[in-house]
Formats: C-alpha cells, structure tokens, sequence
C-alpha cells in the first residue's frame, strides 16, 4: 500500500503536488494536523486527519467535517508527522512519501528527516519529497537506475559510514570512509545507467536535488 503524508511545513507549487500525486495510484492519505490546510487546496479528501490539532484551520477542519480525526494532545512526546508515520506503519504500509515534511522551523526539518529512521526499522521505504529535493535513508547496498545527469548527494547520519564502494557517478569511491566533519559525498552526478552504492557499517542519507 502506498501512502501519502501530508504535514504542515513549506509548500511551494501546487503544480507540482497535483502532478506528483497523480502518478501514485490510489494512495492512503493521512494528513498531519496542519498538513490538511494544503490537502485541502488540492482538492484531496483524507483517509485521516491526525495530530493535536493546533495548525489546522477552522475552515479546513469544516470542509473535511465526513473524515475521520484523530486527536492528541498538545503536551505530548511525539510530533504529528511522528503519529502519521506510526499510523502509517500500523496501516501496512508499504512505500510511505512525506510531503511538506521541509520549511523554515530547521528543527523540525531535521527532526523530519531523522524520523525516515522509523521505516528502515520495519522495512518500508520511506522518503520526503518537495519541489527541489527527494530524500531518503539507505542502510544496506543498494542499486539505483537515476537519470544520467541527475545530482545526488550521499551524507553520513548517526556515525561514521565505513568502506563506501559507489560507482556510475562521476566521482567514484573505492573504499571509502564518510564522517559527520568531511561531507565528500556532496552533489556527485550520475554518469551512467546503473548506479551502485554499497557499504558495511551505517547509514547513508541520500538527497537527490534540483537547483
């Protein structure tokens, strides 16, 4: 099953959502608290509204009066795109895409982007998508099939990444050791079809942007 989580961060083409999400069939859609301000725009009906219910308008709440809610509290020790992914996780998910999950407030972007932890754990992919950037977790070898030309960005998280093999890129690593102070992996470009990323210890955040 896949699934669409809307939260309440930085939306920038309503285009571009409308196309993105054309392409995923029949998704499961949960918007977190706020999120369902820019569900609403598009014209989205959600399977659930959750969260603590402290961003999301008084007009959107009215609009999707028919859908099921789910309150929390304010006090509480999750953040609502936490309680999504839980939901989303419970659901049986399969391939879970977070939008908005990006904004101003860095802390929640960051805290956004460390919780792509929480699929790695159940086996799900999981990723976080914008208008310039698709970002997601990797934690074993993995052979990818981007576009020649496209921009990818590997970075260590939560420790060292040890004996980094990648190749189809421009700049290719033998062996190679990432830390948190010598992000090397930055804005590598894909040079062939086939791409391939292998590693023995950690985990690899990867970014594949758009200027």
């Amino acid at each position: 099953m896949n699934v669409i989580i809307f939260t309440n961060g930085d939306y920038t083409s309503l285009e571009f959502y409308e196309a993105y999400i054309k392409k995923i069939n029949q998704p499961y859609i949960i918007c977190a608290d706020g999120g369902a301000n820019f569900a609403k725009k598009l014209n989205i009906m959600p399977d659930i509204i959750l969260g603590d219910m402290d961003s999301i308008s008084r007009e959107t709440t009215a609009f999707y009066r028919n859908v099921k809610y789910e309150r929390y509290p304010v006090r509480k020790d999750k953040t609502d795109t936490e309680l999504a992914i839980n939901h989303a996780i419970k659901m049986g998910a399969s391939e879970v895409t977070i939008l908005g999950a990006l904004g101003s407030r860095l802390d929640h972007s960051l805290g956004n982007i460390f919780l792509l932890t929480c699929f790695l754990d159940v086996g799900i992919k999981g990723k976080i998508v914008n208008e310039k950037n698709i970002i997601f977790l990797i934690k074993e070898n993995e052979t990818f099939e981007f576009p020649i030309g496209t921009v990818v960005s590997l970075l260590p998280i939560g420790g060292d990444v040890e004996e980094i093999n990648i190749s189809g890129f421009e700049y290719p690593i033998v062996n190679g050791r990432m830390t948190m102070n010598k992000p090397y992996g930055i804005s590598n470009v894909v040079i062939h079809q086939e791409q391939k990323i292998a590693f023995e210890k950690g985990l690899l955040l990867v970014i594949i942007s758009e200027d």
